[in-house]
Protein backbone atom coordinates (compact mmCIF):
# COMPACT_ATOMS: atom_id res chain seq x y z
CA UNK A 1 0.00 0.00 0.00
CA UNK A 2 1.35 3.54 -1.23
CA UNK A 3 1.73 5.96 1.65
CA UNK A 4 -0.18 8.84 1.59
CA UNK A 5 1.77 11.93 3.54
CA UNK A 6 -1.05 14.44 2.55
CA UNK A 7 -3.80 12.06 4.14
CA UNK A 8 -1.92 11.82 7.19
CA UNK A 9 -1.15 15.12 8.04
CA UNK A 10 -5.44 15.61 7.35
CA UNK A 11 -6.26 13.06 9.81
CA UNK A 12 -4.11 14.34 12.33
CA UNK A 13 -5.04 17.84 12.33
CA UNK A 14 -8.63 16.69 12.05
CA UNK A 15 -7.74 15.00 15.44
CA UNK A 16 -5.61 17.87 16.65
CA UNK A 17 -8.97 20.16 16.16
CA UNK A 18 -11.16 17.80 17.67
CA UNK A 19 -9.24 17.89 20.97
CA UNK A 20 -8.97 21.57 20.97
CA UNK A 21 -12.27 22.39 20.40
CA UNK A 22 -13.23 19.81 23.42
CA UNK A 23 -11.26 21.70 25.94
CA UNK A 24 -11.79 24.97 24.57
CA UNK A 25 -15.81 24.21 25.29
CA UNK A 26 -14.46 23.75 28.85
CA UNK A 27 -12.27 26.91 28.93
CA UNK A 28 -14.40 29.65 27.01
CA UNK A 29 -17.02 28.72 29.40
CA UNK A 30 -19.70 31.36 30.75
CA UNK A 31 -18.05 32.72 33.43
CA UNK A 32 -14.90 33.77 31.59
CA UNK A 33 -16.69 35.04 28.40
CA UNK A 34 -18.72 37.21 30.94
CA UNK A 35 -15.07 38.30 32.74
CA UNK A 36 -13.46 38.61 29.49
CA UNK A 37 -16.55 40.99 27.99
CA UNK A 38 -15.74 43.29 30.87
CA UNK A 39 -12.72 43.33 30.47
CA UNK A 40 -12.11 44.13 26.97
CA UNK A 41 -14.72 46.67 27.28
CA UNK A 42 -13.13 48.45 30.34
CA UNK A 43 -9.47 48.09 28.13
CA UNK A 44 -11.11 49.51 25.32
CA UNK A 45 -12.98 52.81 26.93
CA UNK A 46 -9.92 53.29 28.65
CA UNK A 47 -7.16 53.19 25.65
CA UNK A 48 -9.55 55.03 23.91
CA UNK A 49 -9.12 58.36 26.43
CA UNK A 50 -6.00 57.67 26.90
CA UNK A 51 -4.76 57.58 22.71
CA UNK A 52 -6.71 61.30 22.60
CA UNK A 53 -4.20 61.86 25.60
CA UNK A 54 -0.98 60.78 23.22
CA UNK A 55 1.74 63.72 21.76
CA UNK A 56 3.85 63.57 18.69
CA UNK A 57 6.60 62.65 21.69
CA UNK A 58 5.24 59.34 22.25
CA UNK A 59 7.11 56.22 21.43
CA UNK A 60 4.20 54.82 19.41
CA UNK A 61 6.45 52.93 16.65
CA UNK A 62 9.61 51.63 19.38
CA UNK A 63 6.71 50.28 21.22
CA UNK A 64 4.60 48.87 18.26
CA UNK A 65 7.84 47.20 16.84
CA UNK A 66 8.08 45.36 20.25
CA UNK A 67 4.90 43.98 19.86
CA UNK A 68 4.68 43.55 16.39
CA UNK A 69 7.82 41.44 16.54
CA UNK A 70 6.56 39.42 19.30
CA UNK A 71 3.87 38.22 17.86
CA UNK A 72 5.46 38.13 14.53
CA UNK A 73 8.80 36.00 15.18
CA UNK A 74 7.44 33.95 18.07
CA UNK A 75 6.53 31.73 16.41
CA UNK A 76 5.98 27.39 16.41
CA UNK A 77 5.41 24.79 13.70
CA UNK A 78 2.28 22.58 14.00
CA UNK A 79 4.12 19.62 12.68
CA UNK A 80 1.62 17.17 14.72
CA UNK A 81 4.48 14.29 14.85
CA UNK A 82 4.70 11.28 17.87
CA UNK A 83 7.18 10.11 19.51
CA UNK A 84 6.58 6.63 17.23
CA UNK A 85 7.21 8.42 14.31
CA UNK A 86 10.86 8.36 15.03
CA UNK A 87 10.97 5.13 14.60
CA UNK A 88 8.25 4.08 12.06
CA UNK A 89 8.34 7.80 9.39
CA UNK A 90 12.16 7.96 9.31
CA UNK A 91 12.30 5.68 6.37
CA UNK A 92 9.69 7.95 4.61
CA UNK A 93 11.73 11.06 5.28
CA UNK A 94 11.55 11.84 1.76
CA UNK A 95 8.02 11.23 0.81
CA UNK A 96 7.25 13.35 4.18
CA UNK A 97 7.79 16.67 2.16
CA UNK A 98 3.82 17.32 1.10
CA UNK A 99 3.22 16.56 4.96
CA UNK A 100 5.32 19.15 6.04
CA UNK A 101 4.05 21.76 3.65
CA UNK A 102 0.91 21.15 5.01
CA UNK A 103 1.90 21.54 8.33
CA UNK A 104 3.69 25.07 7.46
CA UNK A 105 0.26 25.91 6.34
CA UNK A 106 -1.85 25.06 8.94
CA UNK A 107 0.88 26.85 11.35
CA UNK A 108 0.80 30.29 9.56
CA UNK A 109 -3.55 30.34 9.73
CA UNK A 110 -3.65 29.06 12.88
CA UNK A 111 -1.58 32.14 13.94
CA UNK A 112 -1.93 35.11 12.10
CA UNK A 113 -4.90 36.24 14.36
CA UNK A 114 -2.26 37.45 16.72
CA UNK A 115 -0.64 40.09 14.78
CA UNK A 116 -3.42 41.26 13.08
CA UNK A 117 -5.25 42.13 16.44
CA UNK A 118 -1.98 43.32 17.62
CA UNK A 119 -1.86 45.91 14.56
CA UNK A 120 -5.63 46.70 14.84
CA UNK A 121 -5.02 47.24 18.35
CA UNK A 122 -1.98 49.74 18.17
CA UNK A 123 -3.72 51.66 14.97
CA UNK A 124 -5.30 54.07 16.67
CA UNK A 125 -1.89 54.55 18.65
CA UNK A 126 0.01 54.96 15.48
CA UNK A 127 -2.40 57.43 13.64
CA UNK A 128 -2.51 59.72 16.88
CA UNK A 129 1.54 59.71 17.09
CA UNK A 130 2.10 59.80 13.71
CA UNK A 131 0.00 61.49 11.66
CA UNK A 132 -0.41 58.55 8.95
CA UNK A 133 -3.90 57.69 8.07
CA UNK A 134 -5.68 54.50 8.76
CA UNK A 135 -5.55 53.15 5.01
CA UNK A 136 -2.05 52.60 6.05
CA UNK A 137 -3.74 49.57 7.54
CA UNK A 138 -4.16 46.95 5.21
CA UNK A 139 -0.77 47.08 3.31
CA UNK A 140 1.01 46.57 6.42
CA UNK A 141 -1.20 43.43 7.30
CA UNK A 142 -0.10 42.12 3.75
CA UNK A 143 3.67 42.24 4.48
CA UNK A 144 3.30 41.22 7.65
CA UNK A 145 1.56 38.35 6.70
CA UNK A 146 4.58 37.55 4.39
CA UNK A 147 6.75 38.51 7.26
CA UNK A 148 4.81 35.69 9.40
CA UNK A 149 5.45 33.24 6.17
CA UNK A 150 8.74 33.69 6.42
CA UNK A 151 9.44 33.65 9.96
CA UNK A 152 7.54 29.87 9.75
CA UNK A 153 9.49 28.50 6.46
CA UNK A 154 13.18 30.17 8.16
CA UNK A 155 12.15 28.46 11.52
CA UNK A 156 11.68 25.09 9.83
CA UNK A 157 14.95 25.37 7.53
CA UNK A 158 17.25 26.01 10.51
CA UNK A 159 15.41 23.49 12.67
CA UNK A 160 17.89 21.10 10.56
CA UNK A 161 21.00 22.92 11.78
CA UNK A 162 22.74 22.78 15.28
CA UNK A 163 21.97 25.95 18.22
CA UNK A 164 18.15 26.25 16.69
CA UNK A 165 16.82 27.29 20.04
CA UNK A 166 19.68 30.54 20.41
CA UNK A 167 21.57 31.84 17.35
CA UNK A 168 18.84 31.44 14.95
CA UNK A 169 16.04 32.90 16.62
CA UNK A 170 17.90 35.93 17.72
CA UNK A 171 18.69 36.21 13.69
CA UNK A 172 15.09 36.10 13.21
CA UNK A 173 14.13 38.75 15.74
CA UNK A 174 16.42 40.71 14.44
CA UNK A 175 15.54 40.70 10.86
CA UNK A 176 11.72 41.03 11.65
CA UNK A 177 12.08 44.07 13.96
CA UNK A 178 14.30 46.13 11.58
CA UNK A 179 11.62 45.35 8.56
CA UNK A 180 8.75 46.42 10.99
CA UNK A 181 10.35 49.46 11.83
CA UNK A 182 11.29 49.86 8.20
CA UNK A 183 7.67 49.55 6.99
CA UNK A 184 6.13 51.76 9.99
CA UNK A 185 8.46 54.43 10.22
CA UNK A 186 8.74 55.03 6.50
CA UNK A 187 7.40 55.37 3.11
CA UNK A 188 5.22 52.47 1.94
CA UNK A 189 6.14 52.44 -1.77
CA UNK A 190 10.03 51.87 -1.13
CA UNK A 191 9.99 50.45 2.33
CA UNK A 192 7.64 47.81 0.91
CA UNK A 193 9.91 46.44 -1.58
CA UNK A 194 12.87 46.69 0.17
CA UNK A 195 11.37 44.26 2.97
CA UNK A 196 10.33 41.90 0.34
CA UNK A 197 13.81 41.78 -1.42
CA UNK A 198 15.64 40.98 2.27
CA UNK A 199 12.73 38.10 3.10
CA UNK A 200 13.32 36.31 0.03
CA UNK A 201 17.17 36.93 -0.17
CA UNK A 202 17.47 35.99 3.14
CA UNK A 203 15.42 32.41 2.79
CA UNK A 204 17.03 30.96 -0.11
CA UNK A 205 20.10 32.25 1.72
CA UNK A 206 19.22 29.56 4.76
CA UNK A 207 17.38 27.22 2.50
CA UNK A 208 20.98 26.75 0.45
CA UNK A 209 22.59 26.71 3.38
CA UNK A 210 20.89 23.49 4.69
CA UNK A 211 20.24 22.09 1.54
CA UNK A 212 20.97 18.88 1.77
CA UNK A 213 20.53 18.38 5.86
CA UNK A 214 18.25 15.78 7.16
CA UNK A 215 15.65 16.10 9.39
CA UNK A 216 16.01 16.20 13.18
CA UNK A 217 12.92 13.91 13.79
CA UNK A 218 13.60 14.02 17.81
CA UNK A 219 13.91 17.15 17.80
CA UNK A 220 11.10 18.23 16.04
CA UNK A 221 9.14 15.87 18.91
CA UNK A 222 10.31 17.34 21.65
CA UNK A 223 9.30 20.43 20.33
CA UNK A 224 5.56 19.21 19.47
CA UNK A 225 5.48 17.79 22.66
CA UNK A 226 6.15 21.04 25.07
CA UNK A 227 3.90 22.97 22.23
CA UNK A 228 1.16 20.66 23.27
CA UNK A 229 2.15 20.40 26.92
CA UNK A 230 1.56 24.05 27.61
CA UNK A 231 -1.61 23.78 25.68
CA UNK A 232 -2.88 21.18 28.45
CA UNK A 233 -1.00 23.55 31.02
CA UNK A 234 -3.50 25.54 30.02
CA UNK A 235 -6.85 23.91 29.81
CA UNK A 236 -5.59 21.80 32.93
CA UNK A 237 -6.61 25.17 35.07
CA UNK A 238 -10.57 24.25 33.68
CA UNK A 239 -10.51 20.95 33.72
CA UNK A 240 -8.49 17.48 33.98
CA UNK A 241 -5.95 16.48 31.36
CA UNK A 242 -4.81 13.34 31.21
CA UNK A 243 -2.18 14.11 28.81
CA UNK A 244 -0.73 16.47 30.91
CA UNK A 245 3.08 16.56 32.12
CA UNK A 246 3.48 18.65 34.65
CA UNK A 247 7.17 20.30 35.78
CA UNK A 248 7.99 20.61 39.47
CA UNK A 249 11.15 22.44 41.25
CA UNK A 250 12.01 22.11 44.70
CA UNK A 251 12.26 26.24 45.62
CA UNK A 252 13.63 25.76 48.63
CA UNK A 253 14.19 29.42 49.21
CA UNK A 254 10.10 29.54 49.62
CA UNK A 255 10.23 27.15 52.33
CA UNK A 256 9.37 30.27 54.66
CA UNK A 257 5.83 30.53 53.32
CA UNK A 258 4.34 26.92 54.64
CA UNK A 259 6.73 26.78 57.82
CA UNK A 260 4.12 28.51 60.15
CA UNK A 261 1.89 25.84 59.20
CA UNK A 262 1.50 23.42 62.33
CA UNK A 263 2.03 19.64 62.29
CA UNK A 264 -1.14 18.70 62.92
CA UNK A 265 -3.91 16.09 61.32
CA UNK A 266 -6.23 18.55 60.42
CA UNK A 267 -3.50 20.76 58.56
CA UNK A 268 -2.40 17.74 56.68
CA UNK A 269 -4.15 19.14 53.69
CA UNK A 270 -2.81 22.73 54.46
CA UNK A 271 0.51 21.68 54.00
CA UNK A 272 -0.05 19.31 50.92
CA UNK A 273 -1.73 22.38 49.12
CA UNK A 274 1.20 25.04 50.05
CA UNK A 275 4.15 22.74 49.02
CA UNK A 276 2.11 22.24 45.79
CA UNK A 277 1.56 25.52 45.12
CA UNK A 278 5.11 26.23 45.72
CA UNK A 279 6.59 23.55 44.35
CA UNK A 280 4.77 23.58 40.89
CA UNK A 281 4.89 25.64 37.89
CA UNK A 282 1.39 25.33 36.52
CA UNK A 283 -0.30 27.29 39.86
CA UNK A 284 2.54 29.61 40.91
CA UNK A 285 3.08 30.63 37.46
CA UNK A 286 -0.54 31.44 36.49
CA UNK A 287 -0.71 33.46 40.09
CA UNK A 288 2.62 35.54 39.40
CA UNK A 289 1.49 36.21 35.93
CA UNK A 290 -2.03 37.18 36.97
CA UNK A 291 -1.04 39.48 39.83
CA UNK A 292 1.71 41.07 38.12
CA UNK A 293 -0.49 41.56 34.43
CA UNK A 294 -3.25 43.24 37.10
CA UNK A 295 -0.13 44.98 39.34
CA UNK A 296 0.87 46.53 35.90
CA UNK A 297 -2.99 47.66 34.71
CA UNK A 298 -3.72 49.40 37.95
CA UNK A 299 -0.39 51.19 38.27
CA UNK A 300 -1.16 52.60 34.76
CA UNK A 301 -4.95 52.74 34.59
CA UNK A 302 -6.21 55.82 36.62
CA UNK A 303 -9.47 56.24 37.86
CA UNK A 304 -11.53 54.87 41.16
CA UNK A 305 -14.07 53.18 38.94
CA UNK A 306 -11.59 51.39 36.81
CA UNK A 307 -9.52 50.00 39.80
CA UNK A 308 -12.29 48.57 41.09
CA UNK A 309 -13.37 46.75 37.88
CA UNK A 310 -9.59 45.50 37.36
CA UNK A 311 -9.28 44.31 40.60
CA UNK A 312 -12.19 42.14 41.11
CA UNK A 313 -11.87 41.05 37.53
CA UNK A 314 -8.14 39.50 38.06
CA UNK A 315 -9.13 38.51 41.33
CA UNK A 316 -12.06 36.00 40.04
CA UNK A 317 -9.83 35.10 37.18
CA UNK A 318 -7.27 33.71 40.00
CA UNK A 319 -10.29 32.41 42.34
CA UNK A 320 -11.37 30.69 39.20
CA UNK A 321 -8.94 29.29 37.51
CA UNK A 322 -7.52 27.85 40.94
CA UNK A 323 -10.70 25.65 41.68
CA UNK A 324 -9.35 22.74 39.71
CA UNK A 325 -6.56 22.72 41.72
CA UNK A 326 -8.36 20.50 44.20
CA UNK A 327 -8.49 17.69 42.17
CA UNK A 328 -4.76 17.74 41.27
CA UNK A 329 -3.98 14.64 43.17
CA UNK A 330 -7.26 13.09 42.06
CA UNK A 331 -4.88 10.41 40.42
CA UNK A 332 -3.38 9.41 43.12
CA UNK A 333 -3.95 6.37 44.61
CA UNK A 334 -1.89 7.13 47.74
CA UNK A 335 -4.15 9.88 48.70
CA UNK A 336 -6.70 7.62 49.97
CA UNK A 337 -4.39 5.88 52.30
CA UNK A 338 -4.38 9.54 54.08
CA UNK A 339 -6.90 8.71 57.32
CA UNK A 340 -8.25 12.58 56.71
CA UNK A 341 -11.88 13.03 56.05
CA UNK A 342 -12.09 14.52 52.68
CA UNK A 343 -13.90 17.45 54.27
CA UNK A 344 -10.62 18.44 55.78
CA UNK A 345 -9.18 18.10 52.16
CA UNK A 346 -12.03 20.95 51.06
CA UNK A 347 -12.16 23.06 53.91
CA UNK A 348 -8.05 23.35 54.16
CA UNK A 349 -7.92 24.41 49.91
CA UNK A 350 -10.67 26.67 50.21
CA UNK A 351 -8.78 28.42 52.93
CA UNK A 352 -5.50 28.38 51.49
CA UNK A 353 -7.32 30.14 47.87
CA UNK A 354 -8.72 32.53 50.34
CA UNK A 355 -5.37 33.73 51.33
CA UNK A 356 -3.98 33.70 48.12
CA UNK A 357 -7.29 36.34 46.79
CA UNK A 358 -6.98 38.14 50.28
CA UNK A 359 -3.30 38.71 49.67
CA UNK A 360 -3.66 40.09 45.85
CA UNK A 361 -7.18 42.67 47.42
CA UNK A 362 -4.23 43.79 49.87
CA UNK A 363 -1.71 44.68 47.06
CA UNK A 364 -4.81 46.21 45.22
CA UNK A 365 -6.37 48.00 48.26
CA UNK A 366 -2.35 49.63 48.59
CA UNK A 367 -1.86 50.96 44.64
CA UNK A 368 -5.62 52.03 45.39
CA UNK A 369 -4.76 54.19 48.56
CA UNK A 370 -1.47 55.38 46.41
CA UNK A 371 -3.96 56.43 43.68
CA UNK A 372 -7.15 57.41 45.29
CA UNK A 373 -5.86 58.55 48.16
CA UNK A 374 -6.79 57.59 52.00
CA UNK A 375 -10.69 57.21 51.50
CA UNK A 376 -10.78 56.19 47.97
CA UNK A 377 -8.22 53.32 48.78
CA UNK A 378 -9.90 51.79 51.65
CA UNK A 379 -12.97 51.52 49.74
CA UNK A 380 -11.49 49.76 47.30
CA UNK A 381 -10.21 47.62 49.81
CA UNK A 382 -13.12 46.74 51.30
CA UNK A 383 -15.01 46.01 48.23
CA UNK A 384 -12.06 43.47 47.19
CA UNK A 385 -12.00 41.58 50.85
CA UNK A 386 -15.72 41.43 50.32
CA UNK A 387 -15.53 39.89 46.98
CA UNK A 388 -12.70 37.61 47.89
CA UNK A 389 -15.44 36.70 51.32
CA UNK A 390 -18.36 35.95 49.46
CA UNK A 391 -16.54 34.17 46.86
CA UNK A 392 -14.80 31.70 48.94
CA UNK A 393 -17.59 31.47 51.56
CA UNK A 394 -20.44 30.99 49.22
CA UNK A 395 -19.41 30.53 45.19
CA UNK A 396 -16.01 28.32 45.57
CA UNK A 397 -18.28 25.71 48.05
CA UNK A 398 -20.70 25.69 45.25
CA UNK A 399 -18.21 24.97 42.56
CA UNK A 400 -16.74 22.22 44.66
CA UNK A 401 -19.84 20.65 45.32
CA UNK A 402 -20.66 20.45 41.71
CA UNK A 403 -17.76 19.08 40.88
CA UNK A 404 -17.61 16.02 42.60
CA UNK A 405 -21.34 15.57 42.01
Amino acid sequence: MKFDAVDLFKKRYSSYLEEVMRYLRYMLNDHLLFVLIIGVGAFVYTYSGWVKTLTPEFPAIPLMVILLTAAIAVTSIYTLLKRPDAVYLIVQEKAMGDYFKKAHMASFWMQIYIFILVLAACMPMYAAVTGFSFSRFFPLVIVMLLMKLWNIYFQWETAKLENTDTTWLFTRIIISAALIYLVLAFNLMWSIPVALVVLLGSYLWIKNKTAGLTIRWEYLIDKEEARMNRFYRLANLFTDVPHLKGTVRRRAYLDFLYRPIPYAKRKTFAYLWSRTFVRTNEFMGLYVRLTVIAFLLLVFVQGFYLNIIFSLLFIYLTGFQFIPMLRHFDGQVMMKLYPISDAFRTRSFIHFLRILLVAQALLFGIIGIAQNGSIGGVIILAVNLAFVAVFTFMYVPFRVKKMYQ
